[in-house]
């Protein structure tokens, strides 16, 4: 059994997430921003199902304080941390709904987005690695977007913040790959989220059908992965950036 610490798990890829390694035995842990009756709801009715090994707490995982004291308060549960998926962030703050322009998107907006997504994963990395360092061994996987690297339309803020986590994950890997740690990304495509509910019909169509298989993924597709990366793939697996897209071109 391991003790597999997930942020952002209330919710889409996060819950799909969370469920999937707790039916498969090992200790979740994940965190939740503002979704509390969710989590609380996810934690409930996997005890109902006979699973109780799931832990859910809230924190702003973008705020490095917010981040210190959910790990010295719960420093049992999270002293020995196996596994970290960094998983949490946002597309956009106060960006409603559809993809908004560079030019049309203030200072504010823009770095709000920037800040929440590289710092969530600097601050997770910050509280994990020196346990994993002394245990000489452990599993990060850090969830980006095929949008990192190929960029997207009105997303500018978004790609950019997923583009600069897989250079900060590919230079961490070779400072502390000696300690039997692995690092590694994935980068979905367009997948079956509350984040991409409200994308405009026309523009998840045209991006969508410039696909292999003219679909949008699951969650459980791309939990299946992760659980695959963080389970079972070689060590010999290490600072790389997986992309699983249905075949964009």
């Amino acid at each position: 059994m391991k003790t597999i610490f997930i942020t952002g798990g209330s919710k889409g890829i996060g819950k799909e997430l969370v469920r999937d390694f707790s039916k498969k035995g090992h200790k979740v842990i994940f965190t939740y921003h503002s979704s509390k009756e969710k989590s609380e709801k996810i934690v409930a009715e996997l005890k109902e199902e006979g699973y109780n090994n799931t832990k859910a707490f809230q924190c702003n995982m973008g705020d490095e304080k917010e981040v210190k004291t959910l790990f010295k308060t719960q420093k049992e549960s999270l002293k020995n941390v196996d596994v970290l998926i960094n998983n949490a962030g946002i597309r956009d703050s106060k960006i409603s709904g559809s993809p908004k322009p560079f030019l049309m998107t203030s200072s504010e907006e823009w770095w709000d987005v920037m800040h929440n997504n590289i710092n969530g994963v600097i601050n997770t990395s910050r509280a994990v690695i020196p346990s994993m360092i002394k245990n000489k061994s452990g599993r990060i996987l850090n969830i980006t977007s095929l949008a990192g690297i190929k960029g997207n339309p009105g997303q500018s803020a978004y790609a950019s913040s997923k583009a600069a986590i897989t250079c900060f994950s590919k230079s961490l890997a070779k400072e502390i790959s000696n300690f039997g740690i692995t690092i590694n990304c994935l980068a979905p495509g367009f997948i079956e989220t509350e984040m991409t509910e409200d994308l405009p019909e026309k523009y998840l169509k045209g991006r969508v059908g410039n696909s292999l298989l003219k679909r949008m993924g699951t969650t459980s597709e791309i939990s299946n992965m992760v659980s695959y990366l963080a389970l079972d793939a070689p060590k010999f697996f290490v600072n790389q950036e997986l992309v699983v897209d249905g075949g964009i071109n």
